[in-house]
């Protein structure tokens, strides 16, 4: 996993996958239309989407095995998490057509954290992430946009 300013996606990867992604990713902004937008065919597509923030543990904890997934907030801070798949248990097995397995969330929040616009967070298929969680009391409307890259293009 990976969590920094989006300045710095230049130091993790030179790959033309990783580049188009991030090429992609920071040209959105918070007038971003939803919708999906393949940027390499399906090697690197775009999901750009609404949602409302939501307690932790209405969240779901997944992790694929294709494709690394890598979070921008357009509008405003969510709560992530990411945690090793040695430490959950799955719920329901591996489906191939969304390259998603879900799994029981923990005893145990550790690995916490808020991405917020200006920042991003990659997750690599070892890493079982959650997001969407409120920073706040109450659920509140975001966007965001979460690239889609063919983890055996980096």
């Amino acid at each position: 996993m990976i969590l920094d300013s989006q300045d710095n996606w230049p130091d993790y990867s030179a790959a033309p996958a990783w580049r188009a992604a991030f090429e992609f990713l920071l040209s959105l902004g918070p007038d971003a239309k939803p919708g999906q937008y393949e940027v390499l065919g399906r090697d690197v597509f775009v999901n750009v989407f609404e949602y409302e923030t939501k307690n932790l543990l209405d969240t779901v904890l997944e992790a694929h095995r294709d494709y690394v997934d890598i979070h921008v907030a357009l509008t405003g801070p969510e709560v992530q998490g990411r945690f090793s798949l040695a430490e959950v248990q799955e719920k329901s097995p591996y489906d191939a057509e969304r390259d998603a397995a879900d799994y029981h969330h923990p005893d145990r929040f550790g690995a916490l954290f808020t991405l917020a616009p200006g920042m991003f967070a990659a997750y690599f298929p070892q890493d079982a992430h959650l997001t969407q969680g409120k920073t706040d009391p109450f659920p509140a409307a975001r966007l965001k946009a979460v690239a889609k890259v063919r983890a055996a293009l980096l």
